[in-house]
């Protein structure tokens, strides 16, 4: 599954397997997934998963990454069936670009003058809670099994397994908050790279850190901002 209004950052498609990974990663916003943590505390229970839905209705979060990139997210409406419909509007930092590389739009965007705009729904299910973006369904995390695979894919047609399982959990006070925190890692693979991920899902909130952790590769793909 793949945000076609991500696809206009990709415009080297020569790049090694593990940046295609890393820009995966990036487009599952969505979805999205956390830092590597000791289980302690409390146990979440299927019973609860939806907790884990957010933000709130009309209220938006702020996420960002360090080189000056910031995602709002924001809760446009929940149905009465619990599906949560989600905004993020990601704008790229202030910088300038080769002329005639991207054009119009694409232009604006790559110079930080523009927002890419993602829409997708979240929604518990079953002891899940589910991301469903451009018609496919992933799952965020599982607090029945604890332990959940989907596919992934590099953009030019080869498809990979990401495995996922819940490798911890806590309370911690985010944003003058209490919240349940879940700890997700994911692995997965092209050809013999393989990428670990760790992503953080907040009670209340959502998915509030994605980093990619592999062995000389981390990167911070967005974590959430107290402002």
């Amino acid at each position: 599954m793949v945000n076609p209004k991500l696809k206009i950052l990709m415009h080297d498609r020569t790049m090694s397997p593990i940046k295609l990974i890393r820009f995966r990663c990036m487009s599952l916003m969505l979805v999205c997934l956390i830092t590597l943590l000791t289980c302690q505390n409390i146990q979440a229970s299927a019973d609860d998963v939806s907790i884990f839905l957010g933000p709130p209705l009309g209220e938006t979060i702020i996420l960002g990454r360090d080189d000056g990139t910031v995602i709002k997210r924001t809760t446009k409406a929940i149905s009465n069936a619990g599906v949560y419909s989600i905004e993020e509007r990601t704008r790229l930092p202030v910088t300038e670009i080769e002329e005639g590389l991207f054009k119009g739009r694409n232009a604006r965007i790559m110079r930080g003058e523009e927002d890419i705009v993602d829409n997708y729904t979240l929604q518990a299910v079953g002891g899940k809670i589910v991301i469903t973006r451009c018609n496919e369904a992933e799952t965020v995390v599982d607090l029945v099994n604890r332990k959940w695979a989907h596919r992934g894919d590099d953009l030019s047609g080869e498809y990979f397994e990401i495995k996922c399982r819940i490798i911890g959990e806590k309370e911690e006070l985010v944003l003058g908050k209490m919240r349940k925190i879940l700890y997700v890692e994911t692995l997965s693979g092209v050809g013999n790279k393989v990428a670990k991920c760790i992503y953080k899902i907040a009670s209340g909130l959502g998915v509030i850190h994605y980093e990619v952790v592999s062995p000389g590769d981390s990167l911070v793909l967005f974590t959430l901002k107290y402002n």
